[in-house]
């Protein structure tokens, strides 16, 4: 996995891989300011890139102003950058979906592995969240989810939030599910950040502090069993039961492709490449 990746932006390190940040901003010329570095800085280094964006003008020059012409010496451009609508991607039938957006999410993280781009590299802005859009309970329980996902991934997610629009409440939640916090063009730890304990739960799941999330780390190091999320630790005592992915999937009622990437970060941890082989620790550890 890539040690660090540069986020383009002047003024800012390098972060690791599997980071989900907010970025706080203020009006379209700042949003501007973030978003077009932090995607050239992506075709350069040969990463894909994915910007979710309702501003109709910009993603329109998106390509031209960020992704350039392909061809030349890199003849991979052209599948670099995707730019899709924020609302078709987040409210394709009408209303956000918590199942909809994790098996979006981890389909384009598969297919960018597949194709051996080092790196996912996510923008979305997040203005369609504003309290005229229905979902916005369920968003909340999204953006704990994306944690788990991008962990431990070859992934940077960028949620972008612009101040002007958001209240205070809607702040406050913004702040708790997001680990890193993007604030005048520096990267800050989030004192305020909490996680679920699992991406395959319900709403009613309580929230965990970050200091179990380390504890659970320093076990790992001695037992990368320890590692696993709960999510990771039930779809392992399934695929020991014989359950193929559809049958997980059907049993826990999330996709296939949630599945997939529980599995992908279960393998990665575990340093493992079968189903075999998981099924085998799994019996280890009853």
């Amino acid at each position: 996995m890539t040690i660090t990746v540069s986020m383009g932006i002047p003024g800012l390190d390098e972060i690791r891989p599997g980071t989900h940040m907010c970025a706080l901003y203020s009006g379209p010329a700042e949003r501007d300011r973030l978003l077009f570095p932090f995607l050239q800085e992506g075709i350069r280094e040969g990463d894909k890139c994915l910007c979710l964006i309702d501003d109709a003008e910009v993603a329109s020059s998106l390509r031209d102003r960020v992704g350039g012409q392909p061809g030349g010496d890199n003849p991979r451009r052209s599948e670099q950058l995707d730019v899709n609508r924020t609302s078709d991607a987040y409210l394709e039938s009408g209303r956000f979906s918590v199942e909809h957006m994790r098996s979006f999410l981890a389909g384009r993280m598969i297919r960018a592995a597949e194709s051996d781009f080092p790196v996912l590299r996510a923008a979305g802005e997040m203005s369609w969240v504003l309290p005229r859009t229905g979902g916005g309970d369920d968003f909340f329980d999204y953006e704990s989810a994306v944690n788990q996902m991008v962990e431990d991934m070859p992934a940077v997610f960028m949620c972008m939030y612009d101040l002007q629009g958001c209240g205070v409440s809607m702040l406050v939640d913004v702040l708790r599910t997001h680990p890193k916090v993007l604030l005048d063009r520096t990267v800050l730890d989030n004192p305020h950040y909490q996680v679920k304990d699992s991406a395959v739960d319900d709403a009613a799941t309580p929230r965990y502090p970050l200091a179990k999330v380390r504890a659970r780390r320093a076990d790992a190091a001695s037992d990368p069993w320890r590692s696993l999320t709960d999510a990771e630790l039930r779809i392992a005592e399934l695929v020991a039961g014989g359950l193929t992915n559809r049958n997980i999937a059907d049993y826990l009622n999330v996709s296939p492709h949630t599945i997939d990437a529980h599995l992908k970060h279960t393998y990665i941890k575990l340093g493992i490449h079968s189903r075999v082989e998981l099924t085998v620790l799994a019996l280890q550890h009853r």
